[in-house]
């Protein structure tokens, strides 16, 4: 039987993915999937929100991580590094 610490735990996992690989997307892909120009991109990849990491000299996005940042509501009044 489950303890209540092992329970929530588990409860924790309920909004992970689970996935046999990682797909990691650069600059260049996102440009191609989403249609947008590069500087909109790069600056996306450069928003202390969006969760790139540097991967040697080139910055990426894991799949599921870039499902999650577009799966909240953004507007660009309310955020100050989109504003300028």
């Amino acid at each position: 039987m489950l303890q209540d610490k092992e329970k929530r735990d588990l409860s924790d996992l309920a909004g992970c993915y689970t996935v046999d690989e990682v797909r990691f997307y650069s600059i260049y892909d996102l440009i191609d999937l989403l249609g947008w120009s590069e500087p909109t991109v790069q600056k996306l990849f450069n928003d202390p929100k969006f969760p790139a990491v540097d991967y040697g000299k080139q910055k990426v996005v894991e799949k599921h991580a870039l499902i999650r940042y577009f799966s909240e509501r953004r507007e660009k009044k309310y955020d100050s590094y989109w504003r300028n």
